[in-house]
């Protein structure tokens, strides 16, 4: 069984008032990509999705974009 594991994404996060969106467009691809070449049996995604408990709708957008892709 091939199993791919992620945590802690933290989507929405600011980091000194510099959104990191891009950032999670970039690596939530990349993680997409290892995905489709892989084509594991299981994704598990541990840990935070979200940076807080009241997400932006720009990062619930990204995290619902990614999810439905794995899930393909």
């Amino acid at each position: 069984m091939k199993i791919l594991h992620t945590s802690d994404w933290h989507v929405g996060k600011v980091l000194k008032g510099r959104s990191r969106a891009e950032e999670h467009k970039s690596v939530l691809a990349g993680v997409i990509d290892i995905a489709r070449a892989e084509q594991p049996d299981l994704v598990i995604v541990a840990g935070d999705l979200y940076d807080t408990a009241a997400p932006t709708p720009e990062a619930t957008r990204l995290v619902t974009r990614a999810l439905t892709a794995l899930r393909r």
